[in-house]
Protein backbone atom coordinates (compact mmCIF):
# COMPACT_ATOMS: atom_id res chain seq x y z
CA UNK A 1 0.00 0.00 0.00
CA UNK A 2 0.84 3.39 -0.77
CA UNK A 3 3.58 3.75 -3.90
CA UNK A 4 4.04 6.68 -5.23
CA UNK A 5 2.20 5.70 -8.50
CA UNK A 6 -1.12 5.87 -5.99
CA UNK A 7 -0.44 8.76 -4.35
CA UNK A 8 -0.41 10.28 -7.62
CA UNK A 9 -4.19 9.03 -8.71
CA UNK A 10 -6.54 11.48 -9.74
CA UNK A 11 -10.04 10.72 -10.65
CA UNK A 12 -11.93 11.23 -13.63
CA UNK A 13 -14.24 13.54 -12.04
CA UNK A 14 -11.13 15.65 -11.27
CA UNK A 15 -10.18 16.02 -14.64
CA UNK A 16 -13.35 17.21 -15.27
CA UNK A 17 -13.30 19.45 -13.17
CA UNK A 18 -9.94 20.95 -13.81
CA UNK A 19 -11.01 20.82 -17.27
CA UNK A 20 -14.39 22.91 -16.46
CA UNK A 21 -13.24 25.24 -14.15
CA UNK A 22 -9.90 26.23 -17.00
CA UNK A 23 -12.87 27.73 -19.04
CA UNK A 24 -11.96 30.85 -16.44
CA UNK A 25 -8.16 30.67 -17.65
CA UNK A 26 -9.79 30.58 -21.33
CA UNK A 27 -11.68 33.36 -20.59
CA UNK A 28 -8.23 35.69 -19.03
CA UNK A 29 -6.51 34.72 -21.96
CA UNK A 30 -8.99 35.74 -24.72
CA UNK A 31 -10.16 38.94 -22.86
CA UNK A 32 -6.47 39.78 -22.37
CA UNK A 33 -5.86 39.44 -26.10
CA UNK A 34 -8.25 40.30 -28.44
CA UNK A 35 -7.48 44.00 -28.07
CA UNK A 36 -4.22 42.54 -29.81
CA UNK A 37 -7.21 41.76 -33.23
CA UNK A 38 -9.07 44.81 -32.46
CA UNK A 39 -6.02 47.37 -33.23
CA UNK A 40 -5.63 45.19 -36.46
CA UNK A 41 -9.29 45.99 -37.44
CA UNK A 42 -9.77 49.00 -39.96
CA UNK A 43 -13.35 48.91 -38.75
CA UNK A 44 -12.35 49.79 -35.65
CA UNK A 45 -10.37 53.10 -36.41
CA UNK A 46 -13.11 54.12 -38.47
CA UNK A 47 -16.12 53.60 -36.15
CA UNK A 48 -14.46 55.92 -33.17
CA UNK A 49 -12.36 58.28 -35.78
CA UNK A 50 -9.20 56.90 -34.57
CA UNK A 51 -5.81 57.92 -37.39
CA UNK A 52 -4.48 54.65 -38.62
CA UNK A 53 -0.34 54.20 -38.66
CA UNK A 54 0.57 56.77 -41.30
CA UNK A 55 -1.83 59.43 -40.78
CA UNK A 56 -1.51 62.59 -39.04
CA UNK A 57 -2.50 61.96 -35.56
CA UNK A 58 -1.38 58.15 -34.82
CA UNK A 59 1.73 58.76 -32.64
CA UNK A 60 -0.60 60.66 -30.59
CA UNK A 61 -4.31 60.34 -30.39
CA UNK A 62 -4.85 57.02 -31.67
CA UNK A 63 -1.42 54.83 -30.02
CA UNK A 64 -2.37 57.25 -26.78
CA UNK A 65 -6.09 55.41 -27.12
CA UNK A 66 -4.66 51.83 -27.75
CA UNK A 67 -2.42 52.31 -24.35
CA UNK A 68 -5.32 53.55 -22.42
CA UNK A 69 -7.43 50.38 -23.75
CA UNK A 70 -4.55 47.77 -22.29
CA UNK A 71 -4.16 50.33 -19.25
CA UNK A 72 -7.28 50.20 -18.36
CA UNK A 73 -7.59 46.49 -18.59
CA UNK A 74 -4.52 45.65 -16.31
CA UNK A 75 -5.71 48.21 -13.68
CA UNK A 76 -9.12 46.76 -13.70
CA UNK A 77 -7.25 43.25 -13.51
CA UNK A 78 -4.81 44.60 -10.62
CA UNK A 79 -8.33 45.80 -8.67
CA UNK A 80 -9.91 41.96 -9.41
CA UNK A 81 -6.63 40.58 -7.74
CA UNK A 82 -6.74 42.67 -4.72
CA UNK A 83 -9.78 42.05 -4.39
CA UNK A 84 -9.34 38.20 -4.25
CA UNK A 85 -7.09 38.90 -1.48
CA UNK A 86 -9.76 39.28 0.96
CA UNK A 87 -12.80 37.55 -1.29
CA UNK A 88 -10.96 34.28 -1.45
CA UNK A 89 -10.79 33.62 2.19
CA UNK A 90 -14.20 35.21 3.33
CA UNK A 91 -16.42 33.84 0.01
CA UNK A 92 -14.44 30.81 -0.57
CA UNK A 93 -12.70 29.83 -4.53
CA UNK A 94 -15.78 28.65 -5.86
CA UNK A 95 -18.00 31.63 -5.46
CA UNK A 96 -14.91 34.25 -6.74
CA UNK A 97 -15.30 32.13 -9.58
CA UNK A 98 -18.57 32.72 -10.19
CA UNK A 99 -17.74 36.31 -9.58
CA UNK A 100 -15.08 36.43 -11.93
CA UNK A 101 -17.18 35.03 -14.73
CA UNK A 102 -19.96 37.65 -14.32
CA UNK A 103 -18.03 40.21 -14.55
CA UNK A 104 -16.10 39.04 -17.25
CA UNK A 105 -19.74 38.44 -19.57
CA UNK A 106 -20.50 42.55 -18.51
CA UNK A 107 -17.20 43.61 -19.52
CA UNK A 108 -17.18 41.82 -22.51
CA UNK A 109 -21.06 42.92 -23.70
CA UNK A 110 -20.17 46.44 -22.88
CA UNK A 111 -17.39 46.52 -25.54
CA UNK A 112 -19.17 44.47 -27.64
CA UNK A 113 -21.97 46.73 -28.36
CA UNK A 114 -19.86 50.40 -27.26
CA UNK A 115 -21.64 53.04 -28.88
CA UNK A 116 -18.36 55.80 -27.86
CA UNK A 117 -14.93 55.14 -26.86
CA UNK A 118 -16.05 55.90 -23.27
CA UNK A 119 -18.29 52.80 -23.21
CA UNK A 120 -15.68 50.61 -25.08
CA UNK A 121 -12.98 51.72 -22.53
CA UNK A 122 -15.17 51.11 -19.44
CA UNK A 123 -16.01 47.84 -20.96
CA UNK A 124 -11.97 46.91 -20.85
CA UNK A 125 -11.73 48.40 -16.91
CA UNK A 126 -14.59 46.44 -16.02
CA UNK A 127 -13.68 42.99 -18.14
CA UNK A 128 -10.22 43.41 -16.61
CA UNK A 129 -11.75 42.82 -13.03
CA UNK A 130 -13.62 39.71 -14.18
CA UNK A 131 -9.81 38.20 -15.77
CA UNK A 132 -8.21 39.51 -12.10
CA UNK A 133 -10.27 37.49 -10.44
CA UNK A 134 -9.99 34.43 -12.62
CA UNK A 135 -6.74 34.68 -12.94
CA UNK A 136 -6.02 34.48 -9.66
CA UNK A 137 -8.74 31.92 -8.11
CA UNK A 138 -8.25 29.61 -10.86
CA UNK A 139 -4.66 28.49 -10.45
CA UNK A 140 -5.39 28.93 -6.36
CA UNK A 141 -8.58 26.22 -7.15
CA UNK A 142 -6.94 23.89 -9.08
CA UNK A 143 -3.93 23.65 -7.27
CA UNK A 144 -5.67 22.95 -3.77
CA UNK A 145 -7.41 19.63 -5.89
CA UNK A 146 -4.38 18.77 -7.25
CA UNK A 147 -2.38 15.50 -6.03
CA UNK A 148 1.48 16.78 -5.91
CA UNK A 149 2.61 14.15 -8.00
CA UNK A 150 0.48 15.57 -11.14
CA UNK A 151 0.05 19.19 -9.73
CA UNK A 152 2.33 20.23 -12.62
CA UNK A 153 -0.09 18.66 -15.50
CA UNK A 154 -3.64 19.62 -13.69
CA UNK A 155 -2.67 23.61 -12.96
CA UNK A 156 -1.01 23.95 -16.15
CA UNK A 157 -4.40 23.59 -17.77
CA UNK A 158 -4.14 26.85 -16.34
CA UNK A 159 -1.66 28.35 -18.63
CA UNK A 160 -2.81 25.74 -21.59
CA UNK A 161 -6.40 27.14 -22.12
CA UNK A 162 -5.28 30.89 -21.20
CA UNK A 163 -3.13 30.45 -24.33
CA UNK A 164 -6.32 28.61 -26.17
CA UNK A 165 -8.16 31.62 -25.23
CA UNK A 166 -4.92 34.21 -27.04
CA UNK A 167 -5.37 31.48 -30.10
CA UNK A 168 -8.92 31.37 -30.93
CA UNK A 169 -9.07 35.34 -30.65
CA UNK A 170 -6.25 35.55 -33.03
CA UNK A 171 -8.01 33.14 -35.12
CA UNK A 172 -11.65 34.96 -34.82
CA UNK A 173 -9.65 38.20 -35.24
CA UNK A 174 -8.09 36.93 -38.62
CA UNK A 175 -10.87 35.64 -40.20
CA UNK A 176 -13.26 38.60 -39.44
CA UNK A 177 -10.69 40.89 -40.96
CA UNK A 178 -11.76 40.27 -43.97
CA UNK A 179 -15.65 40.48 -43.37
CA UNK A 180 -14.43 44.03 -43.25
CA UNK A 181 -14.88 44.84 -46.89
CA UNK A 182 -18.75 43.70 -46.27
CA UNK A 183 -19.55 44.76 -43.13
CA UNK A 184 -17.01 46.79 -40.51
CA UNK A 185 -19.10 47.26 -37.61
CA UNK A 186 -19.09 43.14 -37.72
CA UNK A 187 -15.46 42.21 -38.39
CA UNK A 188 -14.08 44.26 -35.49
CA UNK A 189 -17.60 43.79 -32.67
CA UNK A 190 -17.81 40.36 -33.06
CA UNK A 191 -15.00 39.24 -32.27
CA UNK A 192 -15.53 41.05 -28.53
CA UNK A 193 -18.99 40.21 -28.15
CA UNK A 194 -17.35 36.82 -28.08
CA UNK A 195 -15.64 37.27 -24.87
CA UNK A 196 -18.97 36.16 -22.78
CA UNK A 197 -18.95 32.94 -24.50
CA UNK A 198 -16.52 30.94 -22.11
CA UNK A 199 -17.67 32.87 -18.97
CA UNK A 200 -21.23 32.26 -19.52
CA UNK A 201 -20.46 28.75 -19.87
CA UNK A 202 -18.57 28.69 -16.61
CA UNK A 203 -21.18 31.13 -14.98
CA UNK A 204 -24.37 28.42 -15.48
CA UNK A 205 -21.83 25.47 -15.00
CA UNK A 206 -20.30 26.48 -11.65
CA UNK A 207 -23.05 25.72 -9.26
CA UNK A 208 -22.30 21.98 -9.75
CA UNK A 209 -18.81 22.89 -8.91
CA UNK A 210 -17.36 21.28 -5.64
CA UNK A 211 -15.99 23.84 -2.41
CA UNK A 212 -12.19 23.76 -2.28
CA UNK A 213 -11.45 20.98 0.82
CA UNK A 214 -8.83 23.16 1.90
CA UNK A 215 -11.07 26.29 2.32
CA UNK A 216 -13.70 24.04 3.93
CA UNK A 217 -11.44 22.20 6.64
CA UNK A 218 -10.45 26.11 7.36
CA UNK A 219 -14.01 26.96 8.00
CA UNK A 220 -14.91 24.34 9.86
CA UNK A 221 -16.92 21.92 7.34
CA UNK A 222 -14.84 18.89 7.44
CA UNK A 223 -17.05 16.27 6.50
CA UNK A 224 -17.97 17.97 2.69
CA UNK A 225 -14.37 18.18 2.84
CA UNK A 226 -13.65 14.71 2.66
CA UNK A 227 -15.95 13.80 0.62
CA UNK A 228 -14.84 15.61 -2.01
CA UNK A 229 -11.20 14.47 -1.16
CA UNK A 230 -12.79 11.23 -1.97
CA UNK A 231 -14.35 12.28 -5.05
CA UNK A 232 -11.20 13.58 -5.96
CA UNK A 233 -8.90 10.58 -5.59
CA UNK A 234 -11.12 7.89 -5.55
CA UNK A 235 -9.16 4.46 -7.59
CA UNK A 236 -10.17 1.24 -7.74
CA UNK A 237 -6.45 0.28 -6.43
CA UNK A 238 -7.67 2.78 -3.59
CA UNK A 239 -10.46 0.81 -2.21
CA UNK A 240 -10.16 2.37 1.60
CA UNK A 241 -9.52 5.80 0.32
CA UNK A 242 -6.39 5.52 1.90
CA UNK A 243 -4.55 8.57 -0.56
CA UNK A 244 -7.73 10.53 0.51
CA UNK A 245 -7.40 10.25 4.40
CA UNK A 246 -3.49 10.73 3.99
CA UNK A 247 -4.00 14.57 2.21
CA UNK A 248 -7.21 15.18 4.50
CA UNK A 249 -5.30 14.20 7.86
CA UNK A 250 -1.91 16.28 6.68
CA UNK A 251 -4.10 19.17 5.52
CA UNK A 252 -5.88 19.25 9.10
CA UNK A 253 -3.23 19.05 11.12
CA UNK A 254 -1.21 21.40 9.47
CA UNK A 255 -4.31 24.05 9.37
CA UNK A 256 -3.68 23.17 13.44
CA UNK A 257 -0.43 23.91 13.75
CA UNK A 258 0.04 26.88 11.57
CA UNK A 259 -3.13 28.23 13.47
CA UNK A 260 -1.01 27.76 17.12
CA UNK A 261 2.15 29.10 15.47
CA UNK A 262 0.08 32.72 14.11
CA UNK A 263 -1.18 32.95 17.54
CA UNK A 264 1.88 32.27 19.14
CA UNK A 265 3.43 35.90 17.48
CA UNK A 266 0.49 37.78 18.28
CA UNK A 267 -0.14 38.68 14.59
CA UNK A 268 -3.64 38.94 12.77
CA UNK A 269 -3.24 37.29 9.22
CA UNK A 270 -2.90 40.52 7.77
CA UNK A 271 -0.10 41.84 9.75
CA UNK A 272 1.44 37.99 9.34
CA UNK A 273 2.16 38.70 5.65
CA UNK A 274 4.46 41.30 6.39
CA UNK A 275 5.79 40.64 10.28
CA UNK A 276 6.51 36.85 10.01
CA UNK A 277 9.55 36.07 8.19
CA UNK A 278 8.69 32.82 6.23
CA UNK A 279 5.63 34.78 5.26
CA UNK A 280 7.37 37.57 4.13
CA UNK A 281 9.58 35.85 1.99
CA UNK A 282 6.29 34.35 0.28
CA UNK A 283 5.03 37.43 -0.40
CA UNK A 284 8.30 39.12 -2.32
CA UNK A 285 9.28 35.72 -4.31
CA UNK A 286 5.65 35.12 -4.97
CA UNK A 287 5.48 39.13 -6.39
CA UNK A 288 8.10 38.96 -8.34
CA UNK A 289 7.56 35.80 -9.70
CA UNK A 290 4.67 37.36 -11.79
CA UNK A 291 6.07 40.78 -12.14
CA UNK A 292 8.99 38.95 -13.51
CA UNK A 293 7.76 36.73 -15.90
CA UNK A 294 5.56 39.48 -17.33
CA UNK A 295 8.68 41.64 -17.98
CA UNK A 296 10.52 39.12 -20.01
CA UNK A 297 8.51 40.52 -22.43
CA UNK A 298 5.05 37.80 -23.45
CA UNK A 299 2.05 40.39 -23.39
CA UNK A 300 4.36 43.25 -25.17
CA UNK A 301 4.93 40.50 -27.96
CA UNK A 302 0.94 39.21 -27.91
CA UNK A 303 -0.84 42.67 -27.58
CA UNK A 304 1.54 44.48 -29.91
CA UNK A 305 2.19 42.01 -32.64
CA UNK A 306 0.64 43.59 -35.37
CA UNK A 307 2.75 46.40 -34.73
CA UNK A 308 5.93 44.63 -34.71
CA UNK A 309 5.07 42.67 -37.23
CA UNK A 310 4.30 45.28 -39.33
CA UNK A 311 7.81 47.23 -38.53
CA UNK A 312 9.40 44.50 -40.19
CA UNK A 313 7.87 44.74 -43.43
CA UNK A 314 4.41 43.05 -42.88
CA UNK A 315 0.99 44.98 -44.26
CA UNK A 316 -2.52 43.68 -44.81
CA UNK A 317 -3.80 40.69 -43.47
CA UNK A 318 -0.45 38.87 -43.21
CA UNK A 319 0.19 40.50 -38.91
CA UNK A 320 -3.15 38.99 -37.95
CA UNK A 321 -2.29 35.66 -39.57
CA UNK A 322 1.39 35.71 -38.12
CA UNK A 323 -0.15 36.42 -34.70
CA UNK A 324 -2.46 33.51 -34.97
CA UNK A 325 -0.24 31.47 -36.19
CA UNK A 326 2.28 32.46 -33.35
CA UNK A 327 -0.45 31.74 -30.63
CA UNK A 328 -1.06 28.36 -32.31
CA UNK A 329 2.55 26.80 -31.58
CA UNK A 330 1.82 27.92 -27.58
CA UNK A 331 -1.87 26.46 -27.86
CA UNK A 332 -1.13 23.04 -29.22
CA UNK A 333 2.45 22.11 -28.40
CA UNK A 334 4.64 24.82 -26.01
CA UNK A 335 2.02 25.31 -23.16
CA UNK A 336 0.47 21.92 -23.40
CA UNK A 337 4.53 20.59 -23.48
CA UNK A 338 5.41 22.76 -20.10
CA UNK A 339 3.01 21.66 -17.77
CA UNK A 340 4.11 17.84 -18.63
CA UNK A 341 7.40 18.42 -18.85
CA UNK A 342 6.81 19.61 -14.90
CA UNK A 343 5.88 16.24 -13.79
CA UNK A 344 8.88 14.61 -15.25
CA UNK A 345 11.75 17.06 -14.58
CA UNK A 346 10.28 18.13 -11.16
CA UNK A 347 12.16 21.21 -11.01
CA UNK A 348 10.52 24.83 -11.30
CA UNK A 349 13.60 26.51 -10.35
CA UNK A 350 15.28 24.69 -13.46
CA UNK A 351 12.35 25.02 -16.22
CA UNK A 352 12.00 28.54 -15.17
CA UNK A 353 15.63 29.90 -15.29
CA UNK A 354 15.87 28.03 -18.46
CA UNK A 355 12.65 29.94 -20.05
CA UNK A 356 13.81 33.22 -18.40
CA UNK A 357 17.39 32.47 -20.20
CA UNK A 358 15.92 31.98 -23.56
CA UNK A 359 13.25 35.07 -23.43
CA UNK A 360 16.72 36.88 -22.88
CA UNK A 361 18.82 35.40 -26.05
CA UNK A 362 15.69 35.87 -28.31
CA UNK A 363 14.74 38.88 -27.40
CA UNK A 364 17.98 40.10 -28.06
CA UNK A 365 18.19 38.75 -31.45
CA UNK A 366 14.33 40.59 -32.25
CA UNK A 367 16.14 43.83 -31.20
CA UNK A 368 18.77 43.46 -33.18
CA UNK A 369 17.20 42.12 -36.58
CA UNK A 370 14.81 45.20 -35.68
CA UNK A 371 17.50 47.86 -35.47
CA UNK A 372 18.85 46.13 -38.12
CA UNK A 373 16.41 45.66 -41.03
CA UNK A 374 13.09 47.28 -39.93
CA UNK A 375 11.63 50.03 -42.62
CA UNK A 376 14.00 47.81 -45.60
CA UNK A 377 12.96 46.00 -47.88
CA UNK A 378 15.77 43.21 -46.89
CA UNK A 379 13.42 40.58 -46.52
CA UNK A 380 15.78 37.85 -45.12
CA UNK A 381 16.76 40.00 -42.72
CA UNK A 382 12.86 41.15 -41.49
CA UNK A 383 12.14 37.07 -42.18
CA UNK A 384 15.04 36.28 -39.33
CA UNK A 385 13.30 38.96 -36.84
CA UNK A 386 9.91 37.10 -37.33
CA UNK A 387 11.47 33.94 -36.83
CA UNK A 388 12.94 35.42 -33.73
CA UNK A 389 9.77 36.17 -32.54
CA UNK A 390 8.58 32.57 -33.15
CA UNK A 391 11.59 31.29 -31.09
CA UNK A 392 10.89 33.20 -28.28
CA UNK A 393 7.83 31.66 -27.62
CA UNK A 394 9.42 28.06 -27.75
CA UNK A 395 11.42 29.23 -24.65
CA UNK A 396 8.75 31.27 -22.93
CA UNK A 397 5.48 28.91 -23.38
CA UNK A 398 7.21 26.31 -22.48
CA UNK A 399 9.08 27.16 -19.63
CA UNK A 400 7.83 30.43 -17.96
CA UNK A 401 4.13 30.71 -18.52
CA UNK A 402 3.60 27.11 -17.04
CA UNK A 403 5.86 27.95 -14.06
CA UNK A 404 4.87 30.78 -13.19
CA UNK A 405 1.00 30.07 -12.12
CA UNK A 406 2.07 26.84 -10.88
CA UNK A 407 5.12 28.21 -8.56
CA UNK A 408 2.42 31.04 -6.79
CA UNK A 409 -0.35 28.95 -6.52
CA UNK A 410 1.63 26.45 -4.34
CA UNK A 411 4.01 28.16 -2.07
CA UNK A 412 1.53 29.53 0.18
CA UNK A 413 -0.30 27.77 3.39
CA UNK A 414 -3.89 27.72 3.21
CA UNK A 415 -4.45 30.97 5.78
CA UNK A 416 -2.49 33.25 3.96
CA UNK A 417 -2.81 31.70 0.39
CA UNK A 418 -5.97 34.30 -0.98
CA UNK A 419 -3.16 37.25 0.44
CA UNK A 420 -0.44 35.82 -1.39
CA UNK A 421 -1.63 35.24 -4.79
CA UNK A 422 -3.70 38.49 -5.04
CA UNK A 423 -0.95 40.04 -4.19
CA UNK A 424 1.48 37.94 -6.68
CA UNK A 425 -1.34 38.55 -9.36
CA UNK A 426 -1.37 42.20 -8.47
CA UNK A 427 2.56 42.18 -9.38
CA UNK A 428 1.24 40.81 -12.85
CA UNK A 429 -0.84 43.59 -13.63
CA UNK A 430 1.41 46.33 -12.74
CA UNK A 431 4.09 45.02 -14.68
CA UNK A 432 1.75 44.94 -17.67
CA UNK A 433 0.21 48.35 -16.70
CA UNK A 434 3.63 49.65 -17.21
CA UNK A 435 4.54 47.74 -20.18
CA UNK A 436 1.37 48.07 -22.14
CA UNK A 437 0.68 51.80 -21.31
CA UNK A 438 4.54 52.55 -22.60
CA UNK A 439 4.81 49.92 -25.28
CA UNK A 440 3.00 51.47 -28.48
CA UNK A 441 5.01 55.05 -27.67
CA UNK A 442 8.23 53.33 -27.01
CA UNK A 443 7.72 51.48 -29.98
CA UNK A 444 6.73 54.72 -32.48
CA UNK A 445 9.48 56.99 -30.59
CA UNK A 446 12.64 54.94 -29.86
CA UNK A 447 11.95 51.94 -32.16
CA UNK A 448 14.47 48.86 -31.50
CA UNK A 449 15.81 50.45 -27.95
CA UNK A 450 12.40 49.82 -26.38
CA UNK A 451 13.60 45.88 -26.13
CA UNK A 452 16.62 46.98 -23.69
CA UNK A 453 13.70 47.12 -20.80
CA UNK A 454 13.04 43.14 -21.54
CA UNK A 455 16.77 42.36 -21.72
CA UNK A 456 18.28 44.62 -18.84
CA UNK A 457 15.45 43.17 -16.77
CA UNK A 458 16.46 38.86 -17.49
CA UNK A 459 19.89 39.73 -17.02
CA UNK A 460 19.13 40.77 -13.27
CA UNK A 461 16.45 38.60 -12.91
CA UNK A 462 17.59 35.43 -13.54
CA UNK A 463 20.54 35.47 -10.99
CA UNK A 464 17.84 37.00 -8.36
CA UNK A 465 15.67 33.08 -9.24
CA UNK A 466 18.74 31.17 -8.80
CA UNK A 467 19.67 32.32 -5.27
CA UNK A 468 16.32 32.62 -3.32
CA UNK A 469 14.11 30.87 -5.45
CA UNK A 470 13.39 27.50 -3.49
CA UNK A 471 12.58 24.10 -5.23
CA UNK A 472 8.88 23.17 -4.79
CA UNK A 473 8.25 20.05 -6.93
CA UNK A 474 6.51 16.42 -5.51
CA UNK A 475 5.78 18.31 -2.52
CA UNK A 476 2.05 18.07 -0.95
CA UNK A 477 1.21 22.41 0.10
CA UNK A 478 1.40 21.32 3.43
CA UNK A 479 4.95 20.27 3.15
CA UNK A 480 6.15 22.97 1.12
CA UNK A 481 6.41 25.59 4.17
CA UNK A 482 9.64 23.37 5.70
CA UNK A 483 11.38 25.00 2.38
CA UNK A 484 10.73 28.27 3.46
CA UNK A 485 11.81 27.40 7.26
CA UNK A 486 8.05 26.64 9.06
CA UNK A 487 7.55 23.24 10.71
CA UNK A 488 5.29 20.69 8.70
CA UNK A 489 2.55 18.71 10.96
CA UNK A 490 2.31 15.82 9.34
CA UNK A 491 4.69 14.10 6.35
CA UNK A 492 3.49 12.18 3.63
CA UNK A 493 5.25 12.64 0.45
CA UNK A 494 8.67 13.59 1.69
CA UNK A 495 8.59 10.67 4.62
CA UNK A 496 10.40 7.72 4.04
CA UNK A 497 8.08 4.44 2.53
CA UNK A 498 8.23 2.82 6.22
CA UNK A 499 6.72 6.03 8.32
CA UNK A 500 3.98 6.33 4.82
CA UNK A 501 3.00 2.57 5.80
CA UNK A 502 2.49 2.66 9.36
CA UNK A 503 0.44 6.06 8.74
CA UNK A 504 -1.91 4.21 7.03
CA UNK A 505 -2.10 1.11 9.10
CA UNK A 506 -3.40 4.10 11.31
CA UNK A 507 -5.57 5.51 9.54
CA UNK A 508 -7.05 2.49 7.41
CA UNK A 509 -10.32 2.08 9.91
CA UNK A 510 -10.13 5.76 11.32
CA UNK A 511 -12.64 7.89 10.65
CA UNK A 512 -10.26 11.16 9.86
CA UNK A 513 -12.97 13.84 9.92
CA UNK A 514 -13.34 12.72 13.65
CA UNK A 515 -11.51 15.58 15.80
CA UNK A 516 -10.14 13.51 18.69
CA UNK A 517 -7.91 11.26 16.18
CA UNK A 518 -4.85 11.17 17.39
CA UNK A 519 -4.36 7.35 17.98
CA UNK A 520 -0.52 6.99 19.42
CA UNK A 521 0.76 5.33 16.14
CA UNK A 522 -0.43 8.08 14.01
CA UNK A 523 1.73 10.52 16.90
CA UNK A 524 4.52 8.32 16.10
CA UNK A 525 4.89 9.17 12.44
CA UNK A 526 3.99 12.57 12.58
CA UNK A 527 7.61 14.18 12.23
CA UNK A 528 7.73 17.43 12.95
CA UNK A 529 10.55 20.16 11.89
CA UNK A 530 12.16 22.79 13.81
CA UNK A 531 10.97 26.21 12.10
Amino acid sequence: MGTVKSRSQTSRYNRIVTVFVALGSFTYGYCASIIGSTIGQPGWYSYFGLPVDGEPGYSGKTTHTIATANGLFSAGGAVGSLFIMWSAGKCGRKANIQIGAALSVLGGALQGGAATLAMFQAGRFISGMGIGVLVTICPMYLSEMSSPFVRGWLVGHHAIFLVFGYMLSAWVGYGCYFATSVNQTFAWRFPLCLQVLSPLILLLGSPWLPRSPRWLISKGHVEEAYDVLKKLRNSLRDEHDLVAKEEFYQTKKQLELDAVKLAATGYGVWTAVWKKKSYRKRMIVDFLTQWGAEFAGPLIINNYAVILYTNLGETGHMPLLLSALWLTTAGLIYNPGGAWLHDKINSRRGMYMFGLGGCLLTTSLIAAMTAEFAGTTNRAGNGMGIFFIFLYLTFQGTFCDTTMYLYVSEIFPTEIRPIGMGFSLFGQFAATIILLQTAPIGFAKIEWKYYLVIIVWCMVYIPMVYFFWPETARLSLEEIAKKFGDEVAVHVNDATEEERQKLDRALFDADVTKSDLNSQEVRAVETKLDA
